[in-house]
């Protein structure tokens, strides 16, 4: 049986279902049902080029089947629901795969930004001859306070320094060699 040509002149997205005009001259509208184009790769719309067989319905209306949209793609068991529990478990294998392998890249980034984290906050191990080429310097904060102007005052060597450099009006350099508190703090 050959098929017949026709332009899909109205359709009703909501219900699934249009109308044909055939090429062939003062031919009524025919029927056409989405169940007929359920193996195309899109949905039909009003303007397409149909190719379809069309049979007679129990109220002598013609009806489409078998149809095909012309210059769309046909889509491979899209018709067919011969075996649902395939399609199915197909299904399910392409949602987890598309769970999976995201999930797997973030993990993998993850744990290299842990790594990379780890090896930024770790420890050093310091062997002997790594703390024989430090020298020891500690960090000391001192401040100019008022009254403190005499070695009596301090309490180290550093600090004596710290206000003699610093501090205006301090009295702790009696010979005015630069080191304060010769007698005190700062002998050698």
């Amino acid at each position: 049986m050959l098929m017949e040509r026709g332009v899909l002149v109205r359709w009703n997205e909501e219900r699934g279902f249009g109308f044909i005009k055939p090429e062939t001259t003062n031919a009524k509208d025919v029927f056409i049902h989405i169940s007929a184009l359920k193996h195309m790769a899109r949905k039909p719309v009003v303007g397409d080029q149909i190719l379809f067989h069309s049979e007679r319905q129990a109220d002598g209306k013609l009806k489409a089947s078998k149809a095909n949209i012309e210059g769309v793609a046909v889509v491979a068991n899209r018709a067919t629901n011969k075996y649902p529990h395939k399609r199915q478990h197909q299904a399910k294998s392409s949602s987890f795969s598309t769970i999976l392998i995201p999930l797997l890249i973030l993990l993998g980034i993850g744990t290299l930004g842990l790594k990379k984290y780890e090896e930024m906050t770790a420890t050093p191990v310091l062997t002997n001859k790594d703390v024989e080429q430090m020298k020891f310097n500690p960090v000391q904060s001192f401040r100019c306070e008022a009254g403190k102007t005499h070695c009596s005052h301090m309490s180290s060597c550093d600090e004596a320094k710290f206000y003699i450099k610093y501090c205006p009006s301090t009295q702790m350099d009696g010979d005015n060699d630069g080191i304060p508190c010769e007698r005190q703090l700062c002998s050698w």
